[in-house]
């Protein structure tokens, strides 16, 4: 349930807010897709103020330690956002640490529905080339030339790396703050659902076992993108990469990864997602009933990213008190 919040305001110019960590969830839709109202609800919201450019209000605690607002939906306005905040008078983010924490899809034998998954590389799904698997030519080492056209194709890889400045489709995660994230969530809680195990249990391949916290990558897409072919596909583009398997899907981090990079902060940002839905339709679905979960999915998803995602805000804090300190 929502809870008074308080009222945007300007934020003055001659202000020097500080936090020490920056939590960015991608959206407040309508629930259970908003993933911003669990974090107002559970940390101690005092002031909000309006940022030019920015997705939404940024809401600060009353230390100002932790501060949050959205990116909004997408790579375009998750960069905009990034460069909105870097740019707002009043706020100092030199020494910000930034959390992208939100919900994500998984391959089902990754991942059980629920889990929370801290983001070791971010690959941009959309900085590729893309080839008609009609016209890739004679087959090459590795194809199965026995078996006939189209169906040999089908199989082919269509996706390569971009000729153009390759390395920049993929961000590697500072692998301390992995490790951080990772002992932070060691102890935390997660929540689980009957519903939910039951509607996981419908994917053959999916684990049986309740929500865990796993470290692995994940990739970035503006494509609402579902289903096996298009995954088979996902998997050659982190292959090529060196980061197959890839574990969460999502539609913000490498954006923000690559507006951080810019303002020379990437090493100070890390990436949370919760697995809301599985990236294919289970025996007996299509992609249009399956794209989306179930509405219990997607709680179970958000409620335990920001179970993780608290923990790991309290180390982040830590770390940013004794890096000021000096220790």
């Amino acid at each position: 349930m929502a809870t008074d919040r308080p009222t945007p305001e300007p934020l003055d110019s001659a202000a020097s807010i500080a936090p020490a960590v920056l939590v960015l969830p991608a959206v407040a839709f309508d629930p259970p897709f908003d993933e911003r109202e669990l974090w107002l609800e559970r940390l101690p919201i005092e002031t909000a103020y309006e940022i030019p450019g920015a997705d939404g209000p940024l809401y600060v605690t009353a230390d100002t330690r932790v501060a949050v607002t959205t990116t909004g939906l997408g790579k375009a306005p998750a960069a905009t956002t990034v460069a909105a905040l870097w740019g707002a008078g009043g706020l100092d983010l030199s020494e910000t640490y930034w959390l992208s924490a939100g919900i994500a899809g998984s391959a089902p034998a990754r991942a059980a529905l629920g889990s929370v998954v801290v983001a070791d590389a971010i690959l941009d799904w959309d900085r590729k080339h893309r080839w008609d698997p009609t016209e890739l030519g004679p087959p090459t080492e590795g194809d199965n030339v026995n078996d006939p056209s189209p169906a040999r194709d089908a199989d082919r890889s269509a996706v390569e790396q971009l000729a153009y400045l390759p390395e920049d489709a993929l961000f590697d995660v500072e692998p301390a703050l992995v490790e951080l994230a990772r002992d932070a969530a060691s102890d935390v809680a997660l929540t689980t659902d009957r519903g939910v195990r039951d509607y996981q249990e419908t994917y053959p391949d999916a684990p049986a076992s309740a929500p865990a916290v796993d470290v692995g990558p994940t990739v970035t897409s503006d494509e609402f993108w579902h289903g096996t072919g298009v995954a088979r596909e996902v998997d050659s583009l982190a292959a090529a990469y060196g980061i197959d398997p890839y574990v969460t899907t999502q539609m913000e981090d490498a954006a923000t990864a690559t507006a951080l990079g810019r303002f020379d902060a990437a090493d100070r940002y890390l990436s949370l997602r919760a697995v809301a839905n599985y990236d294919r339709p289970a025996p007996g679905e299509t992609v249009h009933d399956s794209f989306e979960g179930t509405t219990d999915s997607v709680a179970l998803a958000r409620e335990n990213v920001v179970r993780v995602g608290l923990a790991v805000v309290d180390r982040l804090c830590e770390l940013a008190a004794r890096t000021r300190s000096g220790d």
